[in-house]
This record gives C-alpha cells, sequence and structure tokens, in this order.
C-alpha cells in the first residue's frame, strides 16, 4: 500500500504530556523532533529499559520503531498503549497503524471503527480508509472515502484519502483518479509532503505503464520534480530519498540515484532501514564502476536479502577481476556459480583466468573446460585453453577445444590451430590422424612451412620416406633463401629429422652436406653442429669432427654429447 505520511507525521506531532523523567526519555523526544532516528532508538532503547511499564516511553518507542521498520516491536509496544486508553486518538492511530504495518488490517478496521462511533474527523477517516485498503475492503473503503470528501470537502486529506484508494485499487489501480485526488489535495494545501509524496510515485507508475515515449517522459519528469519539493519540503524524509534514489535506479539515471540513496543512509545508516536501499545504492555505485564504494552497501543487501546473495557474488568477482584481486575474484565466481544464469560468457573464462592466476591451475582448467561449452564464441580465450591442456599433456581435450574454436571462430588463426590439432594427435601416435590437419593448414596455407615440415615428419615416421623427404627438403630449401627467422627455424627441424633418419641408415654423406647447409641457414645451431660433427665421425674425418665438436662447445659449453664424442676421438 502507498506510504501515507500524514498519517505518521501526526502520531508523531503529539507532544508527551510533560512529567519528570529519565534525560534518555526527553532526548529521545528531543531527536524525533528533530528527525534524527538512529539517535533516538539509542535513546529510547535505554529510557525502556529503565521503565518498561511507563506508557510514555513504550508510546514515544512504538513511534520510533515504526519509523526504523522493526515492526513486531512497534506492534507489540502500540498495543499496550493502546490498551491502556483506547479512548485517546493519537493511541488508536498508532495501534492502527502498527497493526497495518504488521499486516494485520482487519483488526485495525476493527480498532479505528470503533473509535470513529463517537469521535469522527477526517484524519480518522483517512486512516480508516488505509486500513480498509489494506485489508481488501476497497467497496467500504470507497464509501469512507467518498463520504469523507462530502463531509470535509475543505480537508487535504479527505483527497488524499481517496486518492489512496485509487491508486491501490483492485484488479488494477486507477491512477488518473488517484492523480486528480492529489492535486485536489495540493491545490488546497501545496505543503502537504504526503500528496507530492503519493503523487511522485503515482507519476512513476503513470510512466511505466505509458507505452507513448514522449508521455511517458513526460510523467517521469512530474514524477521527479515532486520529488524535488518533497526533499525541499522535507529534508529529512529518509522514505522519500529512498522511494527517489529507487526511481532513479529503475530510470537508469546513476549518479542521481547514489545521490538520492545516500541522503537516505545519512538518515538510515548501513545496518537499519530498507535492506533495498542498500542494494539500490550498492549497484548504481557498480554500475558507475566505483566498486570500492559499492562493496559494503552489496555486502549488507547480501546479509539482510538472501536472494541476493549471489548476485552480489557476481558483481563483486567482476570487480576483483579488474582489480587484479584474483584470488578474491575466483572465490566470489565460486559464490556465484549457483546464480550462473546471470553470467556473461566472459565471466566463464574470468573465473578460470582468476583461479590460473591465483595458482589454482587444476581447478581452472575444469572451470573452462565448462567456459568453452557454455561460451564457445570467446576465440582468444578457447585458443588459451586449447593451448594450456596442450602444454598439460590433455591431448583429446585440448583436440574438443581447438575443433570448437575451428567451428565459432574461423579466423587468421585457423592455419594455426588445425597445425597444432595436428601436434595433439602426433603426441598420441595417432599419425594419420595428425597428416589430415597439417594437410588442412595447407589447404588453408599453402606455404606454411610449420605445416609442411610436421607433416614430412610425420610421413617418415609412418614409413613412407618419399612424401617425408621430399615435404621436409621444400622446407629446408625454402629456409636458404628466407629472411624469416620462424622459417629458417622449421628449415633447422627438417634438417634434424632428416639427420635422425638417416642415421639410422648411417647415411653419413647425406647428414654431412645437409648440415653444411644448416649452418648457413642458422651457425648458432648446436644440435646442426652435432650432427655435423656425427657426419664426420662416420665418415672417418676426425679432423672435421673435432672442429664440429668444439663448434657444438662454443655455443653450448655444457651438451654432453659434443664433450663424449670428442671424448671418443681420443683429442
Amino acid at each position: 500500500m502507498i506510504a501515507r505520511l500524514a498519517f505518521l507525521a501526526t502520531v508523531f506531532a503529539v507532544l508527551v504530556p510533560s512529567i519528570s523523567i529519565a534525560d534518555e526519555y526527553s532526548d529521545a523526544e528531543k531527536a524525533v523532533n528533530e528527525k534524527d532516528y538512529v539517535k533516538a532508538l539509542e535513546l529510547i532503547r535505554v529510557a525502556i529499559a529503565k521503565d518498561p511499564q511507563d506508557i510514555d516511553r513504550l508510546r514515544l518507542g512504538s513511534k520510533i520503531y515504526l519509523e526504523m521498520n522493526i515492526l513486531d516491536t512497534a506492534a507489540a509496544y502500540a498495543k499496550r498503549v493502546y490498551k491502556d486508553d483506547d479512548d485517546v486518538k493519537e493511541n488508536v492511530l498508532l495501534y492502527a497503524n502498527a497493526l497495518v504495518a504488521t499486516n494485520e488490517a482487519g483488526d485495525a478496521c476493527v480498532a479505528i471503527r470503533k473509535f470513529r462511533k463517537s469521535n469522527d474527523d477526517v484524519e480518522m477517516a483517512l486512516a480508516h480508509v488505509d486500513a480498509l485498503v489494506a485489508a481488501d475492503s476497497l467497496v467500504s473503503a470507497e464509501l469512507v472515502a467518498t463520504t469523507a470528501r462530502s463531509k470535509f470537502s475543505k480537508s487535504p486529506l479527505a483527497y488524499l484519502a481517496l486518492g489512496n484508494l485509487y491508486f491501490n485499487w483492485k484488479p488494477r489501480p486507477i491512477l488518473e483518479n488517484a492523480a486528480d485526488n492529489y492535486r485536489a489535495a495540493l491545490d488546497l494545501d501545496n505543503g502537504n509532503v504526503d500528496a507530492h509524496f503519493n503523487l511522485a510515485i503515482c507519476y512513476w507508475k503513470m510512466r511505466n505503464r505509458e507505452s507513448d515515449d514522449a508521455l511517458a517522459t513526460e510523467y517521469l519528469t512530474k514524477c521527479l520534480d515532486e520529488w524535488t519539493t518533497v526533499s525541499q519540503l522535507d529534508p529529512k524524509n529518509a522514505r522519500a530519498w529512498f522511494e527517489q534514489g529507487k526511481i532513479y535506479y529503475y530510470a537508469k539515471k546513476y549518479t542521481k540515484a547514489v545521490n538520492a540513496l545516500k541522503e537516505y543512509r545519512v538518515l538510515r545508516p548501513v545496518g537499519s532501514g530498507d535492506a533495498m536501499a542498500s542494494w539500490f545504492l550498492g549497484e548504481s555505485l557498480y554500475k558507475l564502476a566505483k566498486c570500492d564504494e559499492a562493496q559494503q552497501h552489496l555486502e549488507d543487501a547480501a546479509r539482510q536479502v538472501d536472494s541476493l546473495k549471489s548476485k552480489v557474488a557476481l558483481m563483486l568477482a567482476r570487480c576483483n577481476y579488474d582489480a587484479k584481486k584474483w584470488a578474491e575474484c575466483a572465490t566470489k565466481y565460486d559464490e556465484a556459480v549457483v546464480f550462473d544464469a546471470s553470467w556473461d560468457p566472459t565471466d566463464y573464462w574470468n573465473h578460470g583466468t582468476a583461479l590460473i592466476l591465483a595458482g589454482d591451475t587444476t581447478k581452472a582448467i575444469n572451470v573452462m573446460l565448462v567456459a568453452s561449452e557454455k561460451a564457445p564464441k570467446q576465440c582468444a580465450a578457447m585458443f588459451r585453453l586449447g593451448f594450456l591442456l596442450q602444454v598439460r599433456k590433455q591431448y583429446a581435450n585440448s583436440t574438443k577445444v581447438f575443433q570448437s574454436r575451428l567451428i565459432n571462430c574461423s579466423d587468421s588463426n585457423d592455419t594455426r590451430i588445425n597445425i597444432l590439432v595436428g601436434n595433439n594427435f602426433f603426441a598420441d601416435s595417432l599419425v594419420d590422424s595428425a597428416i589430415s590437419y597439417y594437410q588442412r593448414a595447407l589447404t588453408i596455407t599453402p606455404r606454411s612451412m610449420w605445416a609442411m615440415q610436421l607433416m614430412g615428419e610425420s610421413y617418415l615416421l609412418k614409413g613412407d620416406e618419399v612424401v617425408g623427404d621430399s615435404l621436409l627438403n621444400t622446407v629446408i630449401a625454402n629456409a636458404q633463401t628466407s629472411a624469416s627467422n620462424d622459417e629458417k627455424r622449421y628449415g633447422i627441424a627438417a634438417i634434424n629429422a632428416l639427420n635422425n633418419f638417416d642415421i639410422k641408415k648411417r647415411d653419413y654423406k647425406s647428414i654431412v652436406d645437409r648440415c653444411k647447409i644448416g649452418t648457413q641457414i642458422n651457425p648458432q645451431s648446436a644440435i646442426v653442429w652435432l650432427y655435423l660433427g656425427i657426419g664426420y665421425q662416420g665418415l672417418k674425418d676426425l679432423d672435421n669432427a673435432k672442429g664440429a665438436y668444439q663448434a657444438v662447445l662454443k655455443i653450448d659449453p655444457n651438451n654432453q654429447m659434443a664433450k663424449k664424442n670428442l671424448q671418443s676421438l681420443g683429442r
């Protein structure tokens, strides 16, 4: 039911009889008059503890607890006050308000109806309408409201009551009639905070219902104008700041939402007031990329509202990722897993990345494998995962990830990925499958020396010396004239592959001839000089063998094979 501040304002404005009591009570009363309810709450607790039977203290305590949304205690105190004297208007209003707040509106109607039989005025009529509306007795509420408007036609409260009725009408609010009555109340008293408050909410609901964009914008402007007026008339009206901030939040005006909700939090610090204020404020700050400031509010919301815990964890995980707080990020993603329907594709990958950087690579791989299924179009991440799996010798998983990437992310990396898939099959001794992927790479990039070199080695391993030799010699010939360091490296790899094959055949002359070319391609290749020494040694050319082994040791002083072979020459 829409907030009705006139009722509360009347209740709070009642002066407690002047009697000699403890300082805490009078200080609490003063704090209420100044609308410092946080301070008032601290004081009244002490005052009531000192004299829990004092009705004045209980009355003031109930008002304070109602304002601070501590409803059960407020209702308990209000009931004791009402039972003490149910002929006092303020006691009836306080009790009825507490009953409505604790979802016992039917009992509130009974108490108000009893009082109105002998003591009726427009304020009691307004309270009666609101209680009937809360009890879903709309027909009775309409009768009371229309009668009050006729009987008290010069009172803004009569129009406020009728506005509240139409606002809460079922099955659908009659917002235009509600707005008309709130405006009528303001025509009689433009300083009526409740009418401005309720009209602001009414305009907001009219805006949300409106399909015409221009009219919706007009209603939003009117809504915000009313909130400005409320803030000017009653700057310590906590609920007004909350409602204003909530509307700015839903309108995605996050800077203004933050400003309004910070005012609310001044009046209702973290740990008090409406828990959703922390959510609206925290998420607004998050949307403004102010994660450090948002954290305490988001965590407060999560503590109080279970359904927000996973959402908050996800937000804080993203914040920690941006701040490079990897351990905290990973922990928050773990907490947010139960809510993964709201994850963006990058969240899955960021979770895995955070785990890797936090030092838990094993868990990271498991998380990233899930990510690769849920978000396979994250092309760079898919490539990194496939490569990581290959490094960790999880060849089947690596191939699965790379194959998924080829389907979902066709780009300039396709040649390289086909080669890497071929390498996975080669590592698992599936030579035919390896060759097929190297061939795919060559179909995309016919001059890929890397693919040609690997395919040549695969054919040699398969026993097809003719095709293997042809492919590898093509790579070597290319390396002799290429300026590319990569292609030179592939040429050296091709020479070594052929050398290894020729050693088995004891074809030392071919090794020597090939290694001479290799030393021209890369004079700093220790392995080429080593093979050259072996070739010369096999040809009984010991001087040149010695020179080749010495060249190896200049490049790699710790090369044990070169040292051993030199010793075997007896030199």
